[in-house]
């Protein structure tokens, strides 16, 4: 006969009872039950199973090389999931700054996770359109996802070399925020926009001016 015992949170007990003659005390790991992750190196026997058939038959030597295999699990583990490490999606936070530095991505410490792994997914289309108003356009994007900015460039080509004595107006643009914001905010916007915009042109940056209130107003 056997009896199954239940815990009052409804998991099940990992010991059945056999009563009977002849009959003892069992212990059953349940399928559902928690499992342990099993050592990668030495799980899989890599040293061992290499070794020639000649010395697999020695019991102190396998024992010997089993030893060495559970020593070098955490370094195999860390080459099986490299891969891993070097995604912008998994790569740990060390990791991903040391990938952000690799690209030449400023990360701020005040931007979310999501937001510091998304700008090192994005970093080859940064560079790609860096220079370029879709450059700015995306680097704003990146570093200020909840910020209505908008780029206005006027445009303006020149073929020819302007004329002795004749001044040129320098290239420039204007990014526009359609919403108040704080100055420390203003002087990161500034500092991400000066990171990406052409070595050779000008910018302004306008942002909409808070609302008065009826104090201010009266």
């Amino acid at each position: 006969m056997a009896e199954g015992n239940g815990s009052g949170n409804g998991a099940v007990d990992q010991y059945q009872t056999f009563a009977g003659a002849g009959f003892g005390t069992l212990m059953v790991q349940l399928a559902s039950g928690p499992k342990e992750t099993p050592p990668v190196a030495s799980s899989r026997a890599y040293l061992r199973g290499a070794l020639p058939a000649v010395y697999q038959e020695g019991d102190f030597g396998m024992r010997f090389i089993g030893a060495l295999e559970t020593l070098l699990d955490p370094i195999v583990a860390v080459l099986d999931a490299l891969p891993a490490h070097f995604s912008a999606d998994h790569a740990p936070r060390d990791v991903l700054d040391l990938l952000s530095a690799w690209l030449g991505i400023e990360l701020d410490e005040s931007q979310s996770p999501q937001q510091r792994r998304e700008m090192v997914r994005q970093a080859a289309e940064l560079g790609r359109r860096r220079g370029t108003l879709k450059g700015v356009e995306l680097a704003l994007a990146l570093s200020y996802p909840g910020l209505p900015l908008r780029v206005e460039d006027k445009g303006g080509v020149r073929i020819d070399p302007p004329e002795e004595g004749m001044e040129t107006p320098p290239s420039t643009f204007i990014v526009y925020c359609d919403k108040p914001i704080p100055e420390e905010t203003q002087a990161g916007v500034a500092r991400c926009i000066e990171h990406v915009k052409p070595v050779h042109t000008t910018y302004r940056l306008r942002v909409k001016a808070p609302k008065k209130s009826e104090g201010q107003q009266g």
